[in-house]
């Protein structure tokens, strides 16, 4: 006890001053070898099924040690009397005495089921999988592998159950919209939490704004940014998914929307291990939208000319016979976009000190022109025993990105612009530079010219790591203290030269930069007892973690500098507009978690964590966070002795958790009143920036989760089901308050609203994950992988607002989430048809969304159509061809209350299929994932299909539009005659051509909304791997090559470029809008993989 006191001491002086000294000297006696008798050993590592390759062979007590090759053989120098260990991840350790009389040793090693339970990662430790009784997934590094990603939030899509993984953009470097058992919260944030190493990942900013790129990416809560791009996923050994509130509780106010625990790569016992891992890759985005050629415009020119809806027509279009196909602006804003990656990796040390240590480089095209992105990254893990009961772990990361990004979206994006352009209008003048068009009516700028004239560049770097101690004072008592950092730095720029393009003119260039910098810090101290009494063990865990985030920033925007090549705001002639900010958010919390296991039969768990946060008022800073979770194993029952011996069912478990979890991400200072300034007649003055609410909460979550755990056939066939109910309680968002408690008004004077609880939200699922083996010989072994996952969303209640609306483009509202329905369900209204003749519209519900209809109120009160063609107008009142809403709430006319939920964005489920086909060296891996029963609102094709401007391309959908006859074909001017006008072709769902478009043909409705359903062959990976005895030779342990496809294949019935949409760059609470999302390429990359 004594010296267990004099340690503990030693530990705590130790540690007061941050520092520890360590000298290879302590223990360099123990590793004097004796070389004189040394000799050469050789043998062979296998398993029950053949030999096992990189298994660790170290002579005990030294740093010499190999690895297995891909035969299982194994050669080093070793001395009578000495001991190998031979050890591999799942396998029980073995220990082999070295003989005078014997140089070869056959080693068989055995499965270790209590290892293999203990390698899965939770919450400030580790569990036996067999205690687990909450819901989680793995992702392992081979998986990881296979997905060739270049992001790390690309791993999750298909591959893990209960986890949705839309693309917001196929930009290189994008981002993902990730979201674990549904969408669970509205403002508050609902990306998960990543954790890597013990360390919370800072994400910096998602929204463009956050960077200073708001007007220049959208002004939405996300764009193409992706937090996770500074990750290497190179340097990733495993991600272990944590999905229910039982297993997320032990984060507390952060784990609401689940948790990712990211696992790095660590040294290994043995000599130094080198490897290598590079890729080139090809992208291509192969669809195109069909779009009209030069003669297929013309011709539709020539029929808005001959229904009168032009005057004094281009004489270029008068004949379309003698024209050919024009500018494809599609092919010249899409490229064959180039990518290369390279990855150096060097592990190794002794039983002592283990070390890893990588880097990493990345440059990725984008397929449209104008967008790239670069990665550099290093990382060093390092692991020390410098005494029997004291362990030291260092982790360190730096990364670096560079990113030239582009508006891809919305209405001022590359992409609409490239389908809008006429194509008439030529990219290049005959001296090779960028067109200049004067054309009336035409305003697009040339969209290649926008694309690589204008600057929209960001650098970031990033400082990530962790420092931690674990020290055993006494047998099965851990103490575990950790330092963590993760520091950012950000930068960036944005400049617009000036232009003289004819139509597309900007006078002055102007320029913006903004520089940001974040500091986050983590001390976090936990104590582990692990104990057991006969057939009872338990384990007791008590903590504390302490953590705060700052930021700060500085930007500049000025106009007028001297020259387009100088892009210094500060040497602008305007006036330079100068923003500063800065802010923290701090957290203080405390923890504990209890297990119980009696007899590897019945498991039981319990979490508890308390935090504060400084993003609440000293009302409600604090809140405390329960989950329990039991499971009972019933495959070690006696009663199913018979069934599992017979190995029908190998492993059966029931599991059972409920648990509470929180949300605090609303920024700092939400509860209190901000201060801004306002210029007044009498000088400068300041007001508060909006309304206070100092009883603003924790946004809670409760969640129940019922699993079954099934492994079949000896474990050939495993499969997991998981139900759940999650509950989302006083959603953080701000109150719709009336205009008259100056919410309302001009910038400078509007009160904003103050952040408050007002809604619920419910998320309900089931998930299923299905792993088998069927074929498994020496030569040749086949394994396939199902994951489904169903959710359904429903927004609960909503105080205080009636809905939350979401936006296309400025105010068009396009998304509606109201009580007892799912969220950002799209919204307008229903089409029925269209207008076949004067008596179809007379005899159809009243149309009041154009104020110049000929309406008539009846004695009744009612409204109805007039009779007398002669009020009716081709170009300003609903005419014979234009598109039939429907009534929805019959009251016998069309107006804003016809508006009705006309889809909804979420799928009805989701699924992946993943096949290994295995045959001697060679591996194929072939995996599918999809979508199914969600909608897409087709947004870029309200503007594509729209028919008011003869200024604007569109798709080929307007040749099949409806087509005006007439009745009596006598009259010379039978189009301005209502009763004399007929649609030529009935079967036609889209409108007539119409300029002024007075019936509002192009109202958000449901002849937008499309099936975005699809299946994607997401994935193809041929490799091989040679044959050791033939790379030894040249010094390798390892060489492997390999082809791959990504989104190779896609079917769909979705017209746009790709079904796979996101959350809205531009608007909040809109989902599964596409305004021109950059869309996912068709690549093929080759990739080696060198040990040595």
């Amino acid at each position: 006890m004594n010296q267990s006191l004099r340690k503990t001491a030693l530990m705590v002086g130790a540690f007061s001053l941050l520092g520890l000294c360590y000298s290879p000297k302590a223990y360099a006696a123990d590793v004097v070898q004796n070389v004189q008798q040394a000799k050469k050993i050789t043998g062979t590592v296998v398993d029950s099924q053949g030999p096992i390759i990189g298994a660790s062979v170290v002579v005990k007590g030294t740093s010499n040690g190999v690895a297995t090759d891909f035969d299982g053989n194994f050669s080093l120098n070793a001395n009578p009397g000495q001991t190998l260990v031979i050890s591999y991840i799942g396998y029980v350790n073995k220990e082999v005495k070295v003989t005078a009389n014997q140089t070869n040793y056959n080693i068989t090693l055995e499965e270790d089921k209590q290892m293999l339970d203990e390698v899965v990662v939770v919450g400030y430790g580790t569990m036996k999988k067999s205690d687990l009784s909450g819901a989680s997934s793995t992702l392992s590094e081979d998986q990881l592998k296979d997905a060739h990603i270049t992001n790390l939030d690309q791993a999750f899509q298909g591959r893990v159950t209960g986890v949705s993984a839309v693309q917001t953009s196929g930009a290189p470097g994008s981002s993902s919209s990730i979201r674990v058992r549904g969408q669970a919260t509205i403002n508050a944030g609902a990306e998960p939490l990543y954790v890597i190493d013990g360390v919370i990942v800072q994400s910096t900013g998602q929204s463009g704004a956050d960077f200073g790129l708001g007007d220049k990416l959208g002004n939405g809560q996300v764009s193409t940014i992706s937090p996770l791009a500074t990750i290497n996923p190179a340097d990733i050994v495993s991600m272990e998914i944590l999905k229910d509130a039982s297993a997320t509780a032990i984060y507390g106010a952060q784990g609401a929307n689940g948790v990712v625990l990211i696992t790095t790569k660590r040294g290994k016992a043995g000599e130094a291990k080198f490897t290598y891992d590079g890729m080139v890759n090809w992208s291509r985005q192969s669809k195109r939208i069909d779009m009209l050629n030069l003669r297929e415009f013309a011709e539709y020119y020539n029929d808005l000319v001959n229904q009168g809806e032009l005057y004094n027509p281009d004489p270029a279009y008068s004949d379309p016979s003698v024209l050919g196909k024009g500018t494809n602006w599609q092919d010249a804003v899409f490229r064959t976009a180039f990518q290369h990656q390279h990855q150096i990796g060097m592990q190794g040390g002794s039983e002592k000190v283990k070390y890893y240590v990588s880097g990493g480089l990345m440059n990725q095209e984008g397929t449209l022109i104008g967008s790239d992105f670069k990665r550099y990254s290093m990382r060093a893990n390092i692991d020390a025993e410098l005494k029997s009961w004291l362990k030291m772990g260092l982790n360190v990361s730096f990364s670096e990105t560079k990113e030239d990004l582009l508006k891809a979206d919305q209405d001022e994006g590359i992409i609409n612009y490239s389908l809008t352009t006429p194509p008439d209008i030529q990219i290049y003048n005959i001296d090779g530079g960028y067109s200049s068009v004067s054309k009336e009516g035409f305003t697009n700028p040339n969209p290649i010219a926008m694309a690589l004239m204008n600057d929209i560049n960001l650098k970031r770097q990033k400082l990530n790591g962790n420092l931690f101690f674990d020290i055993t004072p006494i047998k099965n008592l851990t103490w575990h203290t950790e330092l963590g950092w993760d520091l950012g730095w950000n930068h960036a720029e944005t400049f617009n030269p000036t232009v003289d393009l004819g139509t597309y003119h900007i006078s002055k260039n102007e320029g913006r930069e903004q520089k940001n910098e974040n500091k986050y810090w983590t001390f976090k101290n936990y104590v582990t007892y692990n104990g057991s009494i006969g057939k009872h063990s338990f384990t007791a865990m008590v903590g504390q973690e302490a953590w705060e985030s700052k930021y700060n920033y500085i930007s500049i925007f000025n106009t007028g500098m001297p020259l387009d090549i100088v892009k210094n705001p500060s040497l602008g002639t305007g006036d330079p507009t100068i923003g500063y900010g800065f802010g923290s958010s701090a957290m203080a919390s405390f923890f504990t978690r209890e297990t119980y296991n009696y007899d590897n039969r019945y498991m039981l768990t319990y979490t508890y964590r308390y935090d504060g946060s400084s993003n609440f008022g000293p009302n409600k800073r604090w809140a405390g966070f329960h989950s329990v979770a039991a499971s009972w194993r019933f495959s070690e029952e006696k009663f199913f002795e018979n069934i599992k011996n017979k190995g029908i069912i190998t492993n059966g478990k029931l599991r059972i958790g409920w648990g509470q979890t929180g949300n605090s991400n609303i920024g700092g200072y939400k509860w209190g009143s901000a201060m801004s300034v306002m210029e007044s007649a009498l000088g400068v003055s300041y007001r508060p920036a909006n309304i206070k609410n100092l009883d603003v909460k924790w946004e809670t979550q409760e969640q129940i989760n019922i699993g079954l755990d099934l492994n079949f056939f000896n474990d050939r066939v495993n499969l997991v089901l998981d139900w759940y109910k999650k509950m989302s309680k006083d959603m953080l968002m701000q109150l719709v308050l009336p205009s008259f408690m100056g919410t309302s008004g001009n910038g400078s004077s509007a009160l904003a609203a103050p952040y408050g609880n007002y809604g619920d939200i419910e998320n309900t699922g089931f998930e299923i994950a299905l792993n088998t083996r069927p074929i498994e010989t020496k030569n040749f072994s086949w394994s396939s992988d199902v994951q489904f996952s169903i959710n359904r969303n429903k927004l609960n209640s909503l105080s205080n607002s009636t809905a939350l609306l979401g936006m296309g483009q400025w105010t068009d509202v396009v998304s509606r989430s109201v009580v007892g329905e799912s969220l950002y369900n799209f919204y307008g209204y229903e089409v029925e048809g269209i207008y076949q003749n004067f008596e179809d519209i007379i005899n159809s519900p009243v149309n009041m969304l154009q104020q110049n209809n000929p309406i008539v109120t009846n004695a009744d009160g009612t409204k109805s159509w007039s009779t007398d063609p002669t009020r009716y107008s081709r170009s300003n009142t609903t005419f014979v061809g234009d598109i039939k809403f429907k009534d929805v709430n019959g009251d016998g006319v069309i107006d804003e209350n016809d508006k009705t939920n006309i889809g909804s964005p979420m799928p009805d489920f989701t699924f992946g299929w993943n096949n290994t086909f295995r045959y001697k060296n060679f591996d194929l891996t072939i995996f599918i994932n999809g979508s199914v029963g969600n909608k897409v609102g087709n947004y870029m094709k309200m503007k594509l299909t729209h028919m008011n401007s003869a200024w604007s391309n569109q798709t080929t959908d307007v040749l099949n539009r409806s087509k005006l006859a007439p009745i009596d074909a006598t009259d010379a001017t039978w189009y301005e005659n209502i009763a004399n006008v007929v649609v030529a072709n009935p079967e036609a769902s889209i409108p007539r051509a119409s300029i002024n478009d007075p019936n509002d043909n192009d109202a958000w409705s449901s002849r937008y909304i499309e099936n975005g359903s699809y299946v994607r062959l997401k994935n193809v990976t041929l490799g091989y791997t040679f044959d050791s005895k033939l790379i030894r030779k040249i010094g390798l342990t390892n060489l492997r090559l390999s082809v791959s496809a990504t989104n190779l294949l896609t079917i769909t019935g979705y017209d746009g470029y790709d079904p796979e949409i996101g959350a809205s760059t531009a608007s909040a609470n809109v989902f599964g809008l596409d305004n021109g999302r950059y869309p996912s390429p068709t690549s093929v990359s080759c990739a080696v993989s060198v040990s040595f």
